[in-house]
């Protein structure tokens, strides 16, 4: 679990992150001195942040501006509504600011001066919802982040038919169009086994898209025809196999 902190005054943030050690919750902790920080950071697709404590009184932007600005970059991203994660928790003195937070899906508040009660029924909260949208997530399937520079989407993996390097590019292959992405194969194939398999250093495909295959290449379920590589090809069939196995 990542958590973030903004706040711009260093003692608030010193607190909390004291606070949020005391959980003994294993997670990733973030600072961010002001809200533009935290949006360039954003922007800049920094690790995820799915809990962030977020104060509403600073001196460059405001926290309700900061978190409508939030929103709005996860949406470009995902291409979808505004979503739930992530998780945040407003920071503030002024309690006449709450009834806008709900534009913003605001999860929760804490008052300051903050006291240590109210903060662990609010992070016990959090972690309960983080926990609960995790598993609906790893219900409806994973999904990873592909794209180059601004143009970023999150799409599911099982659209993915497979991922194509070539000539130092790398392309996300659904049904009928390919996404440019930059990074590494590699990085992906990590991240998406075991339901992906690399037959080709310039291919890794997903084992729910195959139709069929025999020792020189594997046709995909969209009719594309992919070489396989013949030192793949053993431990393919046994990945395959496996799967097939496992998905019955």
């Amino acid at each position: 679990m990542h958590i973030g902190i903004c706040d711009d005054e260093e003692n608030v943030r010193a607190y909390i992150r004291k606070l949020i050690e005391q959980q003994n919750e294993e997670c990733q902790i973030t600072e961010y001195a002001s809200g533009e920080e935290l949006l360039q950071a954003e922007k800049e697709n920094s690790e995820k942040i799915d809990v962030l404590f977020l104060d509403i009184a600073m001196g460059d932007i405001d926290g309700m501006s900061v978190a409508k600005q939030l929103r709005q970059i996860q949406a470009d991203k995902e291409q979808a509504a505004w979503g739930s994660l992530p998780l945040l928790i407003f920071v503030t003195g002024y309690s006449e600011y709450m009834p806008d937070a709900f534009s913003v899906n605001a999860f929760q508040y804490i008052v300051k001066p903050i006291k240590k009660k109210d903060f662990v029924n609010v992070f016990t909260q959090a972690v309960r919802e983080y926990q609960y949208l995790t598993e609906q997530k790893d219900k409806t399937g994973k999904e990873i982040t592909v794209g180059n520079g601004a143009n970023m989407q999150t799409i599911k993996a099982d659209d993915i038919f497979y991922i194509e390097s070539s000539n130092h590019k790398i392309f996300i292959c659904l049904e009928d169009k390919k996404i440019e992405h930059w990074g590494k194969i590699s990085d992906l194939e990590q991240e998406l086994n075991p339901e992906f398999f690399r037959i080709h250093k310039g291919y890794l495909v997903n084992l729910k898209q195959i139709e069929g295959y025999d020792r020189t290449e594997v046709c995909m379920k969209n009719g594309n025809k992919l070489l396989i590589s013949k030192y793949k090809y053993q431990d393919f069939v046994k990945a395959y196999l496996q799967y097939i196995s496992e998905e019955s």
